[in-house]
């Protein structure tokens, strides 16, 4: 069996980000010198963890729904995860790579639904709960999932009429009250809805257990089952991919275990820190970040169904102890929402009525950019906080700012330990590297823009049943496995990265290259803009001309203060003209997934969708 101190997962200690003055101190460069890195299965790892944070008895899971909060102890949790592992081996003759489809937001369902498929070797496939019928069917297509565990109220709204058409023998209704210990009065003034009575106990093509009665009637069993950590998947994430093509990314549980390890000495997390849990689970950056971190470095997660507001979030934290204090973990316009409560409240009147601010401890923000005009806001009033950087298929952590130290604004950070990095020519990966990070091959600055290439023990398996993708998107390259991960950016002579944007999102005007990240940038400087999304839209004479989504700030209204003139006209003034949009639409808000990262396809697709039929654009 391999291990991390295989050759392929050894970073050059000549690398400049080691040697530039930015790597913090105290943090070892290689992962096989973190203390006490173990690559074990998921539920072995997260034994250990319990046994050497001595965390048994301590809180694990603070669910929180409107005002009502349910804790649930660690070894409550293990309890709950062996008695639905057991329910699945025992009753469904589930088995090792059986594929288990979890379509539940973040509760203690879902955390308990993910560690019974790792008790027994299951892999655990998340679903996003907000997917129409017929994407949720292509999901289970795709895994071949035998088991979807749902909350009731979604099989009304859709998996019953598509179920008959997947591979699924046996579905797992659940509902919030499953695991809430209230009375019965406090969980009927909650209003939790339900669908009970609705569900059928079988149909001709599947049957249905009820996740409540499962855990209230399996005797957990003692089960063993042979996981070679390295090469069995663990989970089933769906990614848009590095072509935004919907794929499944398969995570092995070294993938995941080792990821945790990289990320440990950098960011110096306690046993007994809560972490919260907005961003879902469904998705690599929760489920690493919170679930396992939790589960695995002797946390608290604090779930919330879904990303609460402002004052409801504030008020949650007032109720909670946290001696070790708290991290969020979170997406640029979620620290956005909460400065601009705050500043709509007024800062001093908000650390007068709240703790929040004296609490937080760590703050790290992923899934796409972060904007100096969000982040100097928040540092004002709490803590520093962290960009990070990674992909479904980097499990995800590749790379974090130093929590302490010097750091770099509008990079992406240093890879963590056992991290690796290069850019490599975005159209030809077997020419080599245009910069390593060594200053022997130089290529530093952003004249030498390519594609960001990332390698180690975090690197996931591969696609499912995407061999042409395998081959396009994972190569070899000096002796290490490399991803290719869609990102155009480049490195500086610290081994700082900065990324452009997605290979797939650049735009070309007559000829010249345009970062939408950039002009959505620099866009936000204007004193009228709050939020502003940037795409290209095909043009007859440029090849595409730039056009920018945006919102205004509280106070602004176009043809009474501000004119949409007046922005392009900003706009010439302060960036390139074949940069500057040629139009320029003002919306509601911007769509955005329910992992906060903004949907600029989704706005392209309905301007292009209606040049195609003759129909005439806004902006």
């Amino acid at each position: 069996m391999r291990s991390i101190s295989d050759q392929e997962f050894l970073v050059d200690e000549n690398k400049v980000w080691f040697t530039g003055g930015y790597w913090p101190e105290g943090v070892p460069h290689q992962l096989k010198d973190v203390e006490d890195v173990k690559i074990l299965p998921l539920w072995d790892y997260f034994i250990d963890a319990a046994n050497t944070y001595e965390t048994w008895d301590q809180d694990s899971c603070i669910f929180a729904y409107g005002p009502y909060i349910e804790r649930v102890k660690l070894k409550t949790l293990f309890d709950y995860a062996r008695r639905f592992g057991t329910f699945l081996y025992d009753t469904l003759g589930i088995r090792k790579g059986d594929v288990v489809a979890i379509d539940l937001p973040n509760s203690i369902n879902f955390v308990v639904a993910y560690m019974g498929c790792q008790y027994i070797g299951a892999i655990a496939q998340g679903i996003n709960p907000t997917y129409k019928p017929m994407e949720l069917l292509h999901s289970l297509t795709m895994t071949k999932a035998k088991v979807l565990v749902l909350m009731d109220m979604l099989y009304i709204a859709g998996p019953n009429t598509i179920l008959p058409k997947s591979s699924v023998k046996f579905l797992i209704p659940s509902n919030f009250v499953d695991f809430l210990t209230a009375d019965e009065a406090i969980i009927e003034k909650l209003g939790i809805p339900s669908a009970k009575g609705k569900i059928p106990d079988e149909t001709e093509h599947y049957k249905v257990y009820w996740m409540q009665k499962i855990i209230k009637e399996t005797e957990p069993k003692e089960i063993k089952v042979e996981i070679n950590p390295w090469t069995d998947p663990a989970v089933y994430l769906m990614t848009g991919g590095t072509t935004g093509l919907p794929k499944v990314a398969r995570l092995s549980h070294s993938n995941l275990s080792a990821n945790l390890n990289m990320a440990k000495d950098w960011t110096k997390l306690k046993a007994g820190m809560i972490t919260i849990g907005s961003i879902p689970f469904f998705h690599s950056f929760g489920l690493t970040c919170v679930m396992n971190a939790a589960l695995g470095l002797g946390m608290v997660m604090l779930l919330f169904p879904k990303p609460p507001t402002d004052d409801v979030l504030c008020e949650t934290i007032n109720k909670l102890d946290a001696p070790e204090g708290i991290m969020y973990t979170g997406v640029e316009m979620l620290f956005k929402r909460l400065t601009d409560f705050i500043h709509e409240m007024g800062v001093e009147e908000f650390k007068k009525k709240y703790d929040f601010w004296e609490k937080l401890r760590y703050a790290t923000q992923g899934a796409g950019p972060l904007h100096s005009y969000v982040k100097d806001p928040f540092e004002e009033i709490f803590c520093s906080i962290r960009s990070g950087y990674g992909l479904t298929e980097t499990s995800p952590m590749q790379s974090i700012a130093p929590f302490w130290g010097p750091t770099k604004a509008g990079k992406l950070g240093l890879p963590i330990p056992g991290a690796d990095w290069a850019i490599f020519p975005s159209d030809n990966f077997e020419a080599g590297p245009i910069c390593d990070g060594t200053k022997e091959l130089g290529g530093f600055g952003v004249e030498n823009t390519g594609e960001i290439c990332c390698a180690g023990p975090h690197i996931m398996l591969g696609y499912l049943g995407e061999q042409k993708e395998q081959e396009d998107n994972l190569k070899f390259w000096g002796g290490k496995r490399w991803l290719l991960t869609g990102d155009i950016g480049f490195m500086d002579d610290h081994g700082w990265v900065e990324i452009r944007d997605r290979k797939k999102s650049l735009i070309k005007v007559s000829g010249h290259s345009v970062f939408p990240k950039e002009v959505e940038e620099l866009m936000g400087n204007h004193p009228a803009i709050d939020e502003v999304a940037v795409a290209g839209l095909p043009d007859d004479q440029t090849g595409e001309k730039v056009k920018a989504w945006i919102t205004l700030k509280q106070g602004y209204k176009v043809g009474k203060n501000i004119e949409i003139e007046d922005i392009k006209n900003w706009c010439l003034e302060n960036m390139a003209k074949w940069k500057s949009p040629r139009l320029i639409e003002v919306v509601r808000k911007l769509p955005v997934s329910m992992t906060g990262k903004v949907q600029r396809r989704e706005l392209q697709e309905k301007d292009i969708d209606k040049m195609k039929s003759g129909k005439e654009i806004k902006g």
